[in-house]
């Protein structure tokens, strides 16, 4: 019987990594969002760890864009992968960073460790459930008691963007995988591994069509949106910020 194909064996061909680079290099749209991710990254650092030696770890780090981000920020910085392609372009960007190819759900090399910054982005609405839960769990194993775990939802079925996308592709029967994930389950995964999510940043507001929208027009939107938490829902890729559970809720799911 046939191996079944699964979303780590997706990033493990050679060309990946190199085919990653492009693509966030020549696509406007996401270099507008990663634009925007930078920024709210940088304002959780202040808002929940500004003053504190800070230990990384960015899991899925692929070609490193978040590593490279923060590890002059940070005291320590790991970043782990099992494509060895991206991750080879990640060495070359990063210079104080460990870098470690390794699925961390089935050889946790990690083991013992404890991070108060654990970063996981464009994953885990890719992963298949059974992969989304496992490595919740893993990661929870390795976050410091006062740390925070910020990851993303790059398809938000809550952004009439995406939610739209979604319907087209059902109605047209279009090839390849699309997933979509909800607020509302984003809420629950993290609970599965006794983490909740205590503030959500909305990212990505108005996704133009392929046609030419003045920046101006699209910055003017989305600054608007993002003065709003509760609108976060119907953002694009909103960021969480997940800490172990005790506080109360700060969001109303979808």
């Amino acid at each position: 019987m046939a191996k079944e194909y699964t979303y780590r064996d997706s990033h493990k061909y050679a060309e990946k990594g190199a085919e990653y680079e492009a693509y966030y290099e020549t696509q406007a749209w996401q270099r507008f969002l990663w634009s925007r991710e930078r920024e709210v990254i940088l304002r959780i650092l202040e808002k929940y760890l500004a003053g504190r030696d800070i230990h990384l770890l960015d899991f899925a780090c692929g070609t490193g864009r978040i590593t490279s981000l923060l590890e002059d920020r940070v005291r320590t910085s790991t970043g782990v992968d099992v494509s060895r392609s991206m991750l080879a372009i990640a060495r070359e960007k990063l210079r104080r960073t460990e870098i470690i190819e390794t699925d961390i759900t089935s050889e946790n090399v990690l083991r013992g460790r404890k991070f108060n910054l654990i970063t996981a982005f464009r994953f885990f609405l890719n992963a298949e459930p059974e992969l989304r839960l496992a490595v919740i769990k893993t990661l929870a194993g390795l976050l410091a008691e006062d740390g925070y775990l910020v990851f993303n939802n790059h398809r938000n079925f809550g952004s009439p963007w995406i939610r739209w996308s979604y319907m087209r592709r059902r109605q047209k029967n279009l090839q390849g995988t699309y997933n979509v994930m909800t607020i509302g389950e984003m809420k629950t995964l993290v609970e599965n591994a006794g983490l909740e999510i205590i503030e959500i940043y909305p990212v990505g507001f108005f996704h133009p069509p392929r046609i030419q929208v003045p920046r101006t027009l699209v910055n003017a939107i989305e600054n608007t949106g993002c003065k709003f938490k509760c609108l976060a829902r119907f953002s694009e890729s909103p960021i969480a910020v997940c800490g172990w559970a005790k506080a109360p809720q700060q969001f109303d799911p979808v």
